[in-house]
This record gives structure tokens, sequence and C-alpha cells, in this order.
């Protein structure tokens, strides 16, 4: 009697090896995204090493850190002088000013960032900045204006400032202000613990290394380099014509507004609190939420917010780069967020 060879599989093998590859699949698949997470996450704090390194060379260059934001505008009613965070849809004409009286056209200007251009590889958005700040009195309304067609700057994404975690995307800022066609970024400096202006920034028990208008020195950080926030993380708007997403301000690399490239400690990292902001188009699923905060715009305030899980990446005015979990102690992310507060023994 003739044996009988088998060539093939049957049905219910085949069923079976397929079930052990979608179960090995499914092991392996959380894995997998964790690496690639971790990676993305060492990749992010990288990146804020390297800027933070960027702000130790403009200080030593410069004997000060960049500020948090110029604002050369004198004020207006409720608004303290610099403290106006708009533009002035390009009305101010060209500098220099010669005229007697206070230039109330005066805009926002150049951010902490616009200023280390030139110490992370893009020098040439260097010159950009500066021949739009040596021209025009609100900088902010001509980046990524047509005006400067050959000399742009703002209008697009810098790698230098986009966090790998984050799903990325080319939407720009465009909320019908002038300050249109502005790019996005994931990286933001610290304001201390309260809202934006320069009364609080001035407040050393409030304010942090930057704020409107700062030259903060090593000195000046009595709380100590390493126990004072630098930078930490922003999250911005996925595309959406709900809001619409395009008119957000939060996560506007070039824009120096709360939530645009600054933050405040004044509530936790990745909080459920809505941040307080000047452009506010919220949506429940980015996890961001946030109200309208206009006039006179001392209480904007906007939190630390990323895409990594239970946390934010932070640097420190040392240099020092950390990851802080969403369930550090509010008065102690406060006290590591401002330069003067005197605090001691922070355990976090």
């Amino acid at each position: 009697m003739k044996s009988v060879v088998r060539t093939a599989f049957t049905l219910i093998e085949l069923l079976v090896v397929i079930a052990i590859i979608a179960v090995l699949i499914g092991l392996l698949l959380p894995a997998v995204q964790k690496v690639r997470e971790a990676m993305a996450r060492a990749n992010c704090s990288n990146k804020l090493k390297q800027l933070t390194l960027a702000l130790h060379n403009y200080e030593a260059a410069s004997k000060s850190f960049p500020p948090g934001t110029v604002n050369l505008n004198p004020g207006n009613g409720t608004i303290a002088p610099g403290d106006d965070p708009n533009g002035r849809n390009g009305a101010g004409g060209l500098l220099p000013y010669t005229g007697s009286t206070p230039f109330t056209a005066y805009g926002i200007g150049g951010p902490w960032v616009c200023f280390l251009l030139s110490y992370i590889e893009q020098s040439e958005l260097a010159r950009n900045f500066e021949k739009i700040q040596s021209e025009r009195p609100e900088v902010v309304d001509w980046f990524g204006n047509s005006a400067y067609a050959s000399t742009q700057i703002g209008h697009q994404r810098i790698k230098a400032m986009d966090c790998p975690s984050f799903p990325s995307h080319d939407e720009q800022l465009s909320n019908g202000t002038n300050m249109e066609h502005l790019a996005r970024g994931n990286y933001a400096a610290c304001y201390g613990k309260g809202g934006y202006g320069s009364v609080q920034g001035q407040n050393a028990a409030i304010g942090g290394v930057f704020y409107n208008n700062s030259r903060t020195r090593f000195t000046d950080i009595t709380d100590g380099a390493s126990n004072t926030l630098a930078l930490s993380e922003l999250k911005y708007r996925l595309p959406s014509a709900t809001g619409p997403s395009l008119q957000d301000t939060r996560g506007t690399w070039a824009y120096g507004t709360m939530g645009g490239n600054i933050f405040s400690a004044q509530t936790g990292p990745n909080s459920a609190s809505p941040d307080l902001v000047w452009g506010c188009r919220t949506m429940v699923v980015d996890g961001m939420p946030c109200n309208q905060s206009g006039t006179p715009y001392v209480a904007m305030a906007s939190a630390a917010r990323s895409y990594h899980q239970g946390g934010v990446n932070v640097s420190f005015a040392d240099g020092s780069v950390r990851f802080m979990p969403d369930t550090v102690v509010l008065t102690i992310w406060q006290a590591l967020a401002t330069r003067g507060g005197g605090e001691a023994n922070l355990n976090y």
C-alpha cells in the first residue's frame, strides 16, 4: 500500500498559524510603539538641550538671556506699556520714527527664539529677522508677509522647534489680524507662575527667566539655575474646520504671546484646566482646552503640554533636561518656574 505524501497545509493548520501570528503581532505592537515613543521623547529632549545651549551661547555673547518678547508699545488705557500682544495690521510705517509724541503704532516685536536663530543653524532667518526688526515697529506683523517675500521668516516650521512625538503639520496661523502665515512649533519659554505682562514678569517671586522686554542675567536667577525652568513644550491644534484650528494662536513658534511660544506654570503640565489665551479655538479631541482672554491681557496663561505619556520635557537654566510628570505637585511646579521665589528643598 502506497503512503500518501502531503504537499500542502490543511485549512485548519493555516488558521492556527494565522492565529499565532496575530497573537504575536498583538504582543509585539505595543512594545514597538513604546520603543518608538521612547526614541521620539529622547529626540525631543535632545532638541530642548540644544535650544538651551543656544540660550547659554546667546547669554555669553550678550551678557543676558534674550527677551521673552520685545514689546515697545507705550500702552493704552488698561494695557500697560509693553504688554499689548497684538500687531498693528501693518499700520506702523517704516523706522526710524522721528515724531515728538509716543509712537502708538508699535506692535509686538520679536520673541526669544528669533534671537537664537544664528545659534541654531538658521543664519539666513537671523538676517531676515534683523532686517525686519530694523525697519518695522510691529515686527511680527511682517513675518510671512509678502512685502518681505525675499527675506521671509516665521512662515515655515524649523526642525529645532519641532518635537517628533507631535503629529506635526503645515497649517499656519491665520486669524485676520495681519499676523498671517505663521508656522507652528512645540517649544516654549517659561514666563513664571503668573499671567502675562511686565508687572508680573518683573517680580522675581512670580516671573520666570523670560518675560516682556526681559534681560535676565544668570545673577538674576537667585533660586539657582538648576532650580529654575527655562523651556518646556507646547501643543498646537490639529487641522480642523471646527474653531477653526488655523485661528488658534497656540504653538506659533515666532509669536511671543501666551501659548504661542511661551507658557506659564499657573496650571500644571498637560492641565485639564483651560488655557487663557488671546486666540482660543478649542476642540475637545485635541486635549488642550482654552478660554478666550482679552484686554488687558494680564490674565492670559497657557500650560506646558505635550504628546508624551504622563508628562512634559523641561530644560532648566543650567542646561539640564528632565521629564516632568503631570502629577508634579503644583506648588513645586510653580516654584521651579520663578527665578527668585526663595523656595527651598524642592523634591520632585
